[in-house]
């Protein structure tokens, strides 16, 4: 078996599996939203996430990075959770597939922000994606659904998601500057540490709990959350990232799937030409033009 398999399977179905698991949350969230308030979910999905990637990490007797490192995530952990919560509460808002495809646009705004963060000037090409991009972005809302005109809640959701991919894409570019230097245990920890404890007085203060039957729920979005940084690490670990990008698009597949299976939701309309616009973007901004040539060249030997 060759080193970049594990147990025969390819890291690009092994990455598969991590997207498939994080539509599953996205899923869970749209569930569970009739009876868990949003505050009380961002909470246990992060605290038990946190438990759940904090054991190993302490029992492999590890000891985390030093006061300069926390005090980086803590405030990374601002933006993951914003990120998140804008996110969660678009899924309430729209449907399934609506939010994933939306959330795609978050490799769209990692270029300006990395231009004005960390000072990298953007190529023409990604100039012409983003362009492209947020053009898929009109498409695929306004064919969405069927509207009988914009609903606030469509508003709301739009603009929720939108900002979502917009804080995922600063907490993106802010590790850069630490990925180097912490490990992956580390960092999935800080991630879910942070966010927790951030939500923790809101959560207790501000809503009435968690009933014992709903428990069963928070717990399965804290695993489910858990096995994507699991799969993901142990996919990318194996192969070069440029490789395993496109299988993030997956997630159009499995939130349509789930959406319909799940929620009675069928995309229409220009939704299906929005998506493949944003995609296409995305693509033409996370694999560069040379790879690309090169990738066509070797499939035509």
């Amino acid at each position: 078996m060759s080193q970049d398999r594990l147990w025969g399977v390819h890291p690009a179905v092994i990455a598969a599996f991590a997207v498939f698991f994080g539509t599953v949350i996205d899923s869970l969230v749209r569930h569970v939203n009739g009876f868990i308030d949003l505050t009380t979910l961002i909470f246990w999905r992060f605290a038990i996430g946190a438990v759940l990637v904090g054991i190993p990490y302490f029992l492999s007797g590890r000891r985390l990075p030093g006061w300069k490192a926390t005090r980086f995530h803590a405030v990374r952990g601002i933006t993951h959770l914003l990120a998140a919560s804008l996110f969660f509460f678009a899924l309430t808002k729209l449907e399934l597939a609506t939010v994933t495809v939306l959330g795609f646009t978050a490799v769209l705004w990692i270029i300006p922000i990395a231009w004005i963060a960390l000072g990298e000037r953007p190529k023409p090409i990604a100039v012409l994606a983003g362009l492209l991009g947020f053009c898929g972005v009109l498409l695929t809302f306004v064919g969405a659904e069927s509207f009988d005109g914009f609903t606030t809640d469509d508003w709301l959701g739009f603009a929720s998601v939108m900002s979502a991919a917009m804080f995922y894409a600063i907490s993106i570019v802010l590790l850069r500057l630490r990925a180097s230097e912490d490990g992956a245990f580390a960092i999935a920890f800080y991630a879910n540490l942070f966010p927790a404890i951030y939500m923790a007085g809101p959560a207790f203060i501000l809503t009435e709990g968690v009933v014992w039957g709903d428990a069963l729920w928070l717990v399965l979005l804290g695993i489910c959350g858990t096995l994507v940084w699991l799969f993901m690490t142990l996919a990318y670990g194996r192969a070069p990232a440029q490789q395993l990008a496109p299988t993030e698009y997956t997630a159009l597949i499995w939130s349509a799937l789930i959406g319909w299976l799940v929620f009675n939701e069928v995309p229409k309309g220009l939704f299906w030409l929005g998506a493949i616009v944003i995609i296409a973007a995305c693509l033409l901004v996370s694999i560069p033009l040379g790879e690309l040539r090169r990738y066509l060249f070797l499939r035509k030997r």
